[in-house]
């Protein structure tokens, strides 16, 4: 045993895993094997529910180790602010079992971004940060680790406020106070916070995991514990025909309305059936690339809505979530009877950064910030709903005591005329966030109606005051818009809420308590954990196969929650694990895909609508044993898009690239391929010729499994990709930033080029995939042929199949293409300071790559 025995897995169990991340010394984070004899592979079945949570500890803290380790080697590369004073450091008072471990609070004052160091005044510590200490900017890693400046690392338990320039830190080390050190002081080292990485979700992960292993929130988790318990059918006795028959009559109306193919309607209504079983039910529904899964997803809650059953959708990244929230609000505003009525039963809560809001701003009526902002003002008793709404009938009946006579129309319109117009607008906007905002069940539609009435009355009040004429319809019109606007103070009941100073934590309670229908990330549904939100029954978990099965139990521990569905593809990419370990151990694997192992059944969207069929034709063979099938849309011929002439830009062709040439990366941890690089940044020159002379829109994406080889291409076509809004759009990331996404035009770089048929993790089958799958149009895989056939990999299977159908070509046809190999490999050789053997072609290549076609033809 070593010496860190805190770090055992008996020993992670009660602790929290902040404080033995907090406790760990820098040996120990850097420890690469520190886990490694305390951790077991997660089995497939469990005996309890105890078991079950346990068995993702230990892994979870090797997991936070490597993540932590990773962070510290490139602390050079880190954000960074400057410390101006620690105001106070108070030591905290610890249960008994953990008094061998000290815990100070430190308040700290963060020098003002306009006086902060060079490069790093952007960075401000937030909620969940983990931060080292030093005074100096760090280099490298020993710099946080000196004589002067031991390695010291805190947790932000309270982030900066606005207006504000004071955090609070947890650390397990005491800092000196201002009393003691004044960092400002010239003659002092200064103190430095280096963002290392931000521990919110793990620490969800932990908490959800050491919560109580018996109780009604674990229905769920019970029931995937091992195959004797699981079948993924409904319950028949339940789902009688004459228990869904009444139910389902306007559902079947509204999932017939979305045009779903056969798969996808059966998926929702055998999902939405589900809410007449009384047991506890998990359903997979299986989605392969371009099968409609996020339309399917969006037609099931719709349903959902309709049936006003209590449903949370979460998926693993913000991203993730967004999508399904536009395409359901999409649904949602095309069925609205009034306005924005019935938009209250739909919240969106998490990262309105990381969401990008901005773009979406559709989206901003159901996210929650906003809603709670906007209802604040109307629950306000002094310039609320209740407040306005008497001032104007107040205002309105005050007008009696006007004569008719025409010397005093003039002096009513002008005393009246700015006050009742300025009452009407405050009115006016309080009645549009009502019925908004508000849920269904504490307005109802003719409430709203009436609404809209006393709008359109008030609107006709301001016209008669601009007229004295029509004074004496203003009387008439005013009569009937205080009975109007007296029934409404009669209707509507707002809910009171005692704690002013809590006043919005409330009103977000009431919102979440009231919607039928959530949507955040898995980890972001640990708000719903609070005593004052009501239970969900409903959970549905979308790109399931992507989220670690340890974080699901945050959702999946809900109170009240009875039926989940689960829809992903465990063919796919899952979740990423950093650590080697971790990973042999299957902590990155999904409950979904463990569920998929034990023989759950699953309900398979089989049509892809997104590929052209020469492209669909390998993944459908290699990684859904045929099942899947072509829409009849990507059939058509006007799909038969080309943007380069030649059969080497066809549809789908692999390209060998037989004098490509590997090497590591800047930072030795990745590869990349120059020659690759050439020719992909060749053929985005000759699209980006075709465009210019057409000004036919085009997407491209550039697809690599590795990271330097990411970065070098980014550099090279960078003048394509800085304006995201041109029609003209080139996206380069790798495999696992691809995942959900498509495009026009998708180019691989494989990058390998050796003798020996080495490949490394780009033989991963999901990750072939992936990449495979995100193409319309065009597909065009670039790699060295002889590397990947001796692979014994996919990638054999990949080049196999395109030489069987015609679909292989050298790079060296294409003579625009030629020219860029010889160019490159020309500057190879002259920085290697060596004779390349590859430094020009041979006169046959060049009288070959001569008569090849390399003129451009518009798209069709």
């Amino acid at each position: 045993m070593d010496k860190t025995s805190n770090a055992s897995e008996g020993d992670a169990k009660p602790r929290r895993l902040l404080d033995i991340v907090l406790s760990w010394p820098l040996e120990d984070v850097l420890n690469e094997n520190l886990y490694k004899h305390k951790v077991h592979k997660i089995p497939e079945t469990f005996k309890s529910a105890t078991d079950y949570k346990n068995s993702f500890i230990p892994l979870l803290c090797e997991e936070t180790r490597t993540d932590l380790s990773s962070s510290l080697s490139g602390v050079s590369r880190a954000p960074i602010c400057e410390i101006k004073k620690v105001i106070k450091s108070k030591q905290l008072q610890l249960p008994k079992a953990q008094k061998h471990f000290k815990q100070f609070r430190h308040k700290i004052q963060l020098k003002s971004t306009f006086y902060s160091v060079e490069d790093g005044g952007d960075y401000e510590p937030g909620s969940g940060d983990l931060i080292a200490f030093t005074n100096i900017r760090p280099k490298s890693l020993d710099d946080l680790n000196t004589l002067k400046s031991p390695y010291h690392i805190g947790y932000v338990d309270r982030p900066k406020k606005r207006f504000s320039d004071m955090v609070s830190v947890l650390s397990s080390k005491c800092l000196k106070t201002d009393t003691e050190h004044d960092f400002g002081n010239r003659e002092e080292p200064k103190l430095y916070a280096v963002y290392l990485m931000n521990m919110t979700t793990n620490l969800r992960i932990s908490n959800a995991l050491n919560s109580p292993s018996e109780g009604e929130h674990l229905n769920i988790i019970k029931t995937v514990l091992g195959p004797h318990l699981i079948s993924g059918e409904n319950c028949q006795n339940c789902l009688s025909e004459e228990n869904c028959q009444a139910s389902f009559t306007k559902e079947d109306m509204i999932i017939r309305s979305q045009k779903l193919n056969e798969s996808q309607e059966d998926a929702v209504s055998s999902s939405a059936n589900m809410i007449n079983c009384n047991h506890s039910n998990v359903k997979l529904i299986w989605g392969p690339p371009g099968t409609g899964k996020t339309k399917t997803v969006a037609c099931l809650l719709f349903s959902l809505l309709e049936l006003k059953t209590r449903t949370l959708t979460c998926a693993p990244t913000n991203t993730a979530v967004l999508q399904v929230a536009i395409r359901l609000h999409r649904l949602v505003m095309d069925s609205l009877e009034l306005e924005t009525y019935g938009l209250g039963d739909i919240v969106l809560f998490g990262n309105s950064k990381r969401m990008k809001l901005s773009s979406h701003p559709g989206l901003v009526d159901i996210f929650l910030d906003n809603r709670v902002e906007n209802l604040k003002r109307c629950f306000d008793s002094n310039i609320g709903w209740e407040t306005n709404l008497r001032s104007m009938i107040r205002l309105l009946k005050s007008m009696e005591k006007f004569t008719l006579r025409k010397k005093y129309r003039a002096v009513f319109a002008f005393i009246y005329k700015q006050k009742f117009v300025e009452q009407r607008e405050k009115l006016k906007l309080l009645m549009q966030t009502l019925y908004t905002h508000m849920p269904k069940s504490f307005i109802s539609l003719e409430t709203v109606k009436k609404m809209l009435q006393a709008l359109d009355l008030l609107r006709s009040l301001g016209i008669s005051l601009c007229f004295p004429a029509y004074i004496q319809a203003f009387y008439v019109r005013r009569d009937e818009c205080l009975k109007v606007l007296s029934s409404l103070s009669d209707t509507i009941s707002l809910p009171k809420f005692d704690k002013r100073d809590n006043m919005r934590v409330e009103v977000g309670n009431f919102c979440l308590s009231n919607a039928c229908l959530i949507f955040c990330t898995a980890s972001s549904s640990v708000k719903l954990y609070t005593a004052e939100v009501s239970p969900i029954q409903f959970l549905v978990i979308d790109e399931a196969a992507q989220l670690k099965e340890c974080e699901s139990t945050i959702p999946l521990q809900l109170s009240g929650l009875r039926n989940c569905i689960l829809i992903g593809d465990e063919r796919q990419l899952p979740a990423l694990v950093k650590s080697k370990i971790a990973d042999k151990c299957e902590f990155g694997r999904s409950m979904f895909e463990r569920l998929v192992i034990l023989g759950y059944k699953r309900h398979m969207l089989n049509i892809q609508y997104r590929m052209h069929p020469s492209i669909s034709l390998f993944p459908c063979k290699e990684f859904y044993d045929e099942k899947l099938s072509d829409a009849p849309a990507v059939k058509e011929v006007s799909y038969n898009k080309l943007f380069l002439v030649g059969d080497m830009y066809s549809s789908y062709s692999f390209i060998n690239i037989a004098k490509g040439k590997e090497k590591l990366g800047h930072c030795g941890q990745s590869l990349k391929n120059m020659v690759e690089v050439a020719v992909i940044s060749e053929m985005i020159k000759s699209l980006n010729k075709v465009f210019m002379r057409t000004k036919k829109k085009v997407s491209i994406g550039i697809i690599s499994p590795y990271n330097a080889q990411v970065n070098e291409i980014q550099e090279k076509v960078k003048q394509y990709t800085w304006d995201t809004t041109s029609d003209f759009s080139v996206n380069v990331r790798s495999v696992d930033g691809f995942q959900g996404g498509e495009e026009d035009i998708i180019i691989i770089s494989t990058v390998r080029s050796n003798g020996s048929g080495n490949v490394g993790f780009l033989s991963n089958r999901q990750r072939a995939n992936v990449a495979m799958t995100r193409a319309r149009y065009c597909l065009w895989i670039l790699g060295n042929a002889a590397t990947l056939i001796n692979s014994d990999s996919v990638w054999r299977n990949v080049v196999l199949d395109a030489k069987r159908r015609d679909c292989f070509h050298n790079a060296v046809e294409d003579k625009n293409l030629a020219r860029a190999i010889n160019d490159v490999l020309f500057e190879i050789k002259l920085l290697e300071g060596s004779e390349s053997p590859f430094m020009k072609l041979s006169l046959g290549e060049k009288s070959e790559a001569s008569t090849s076609s390399s003129r451009l033809v518009e798209p069709i």
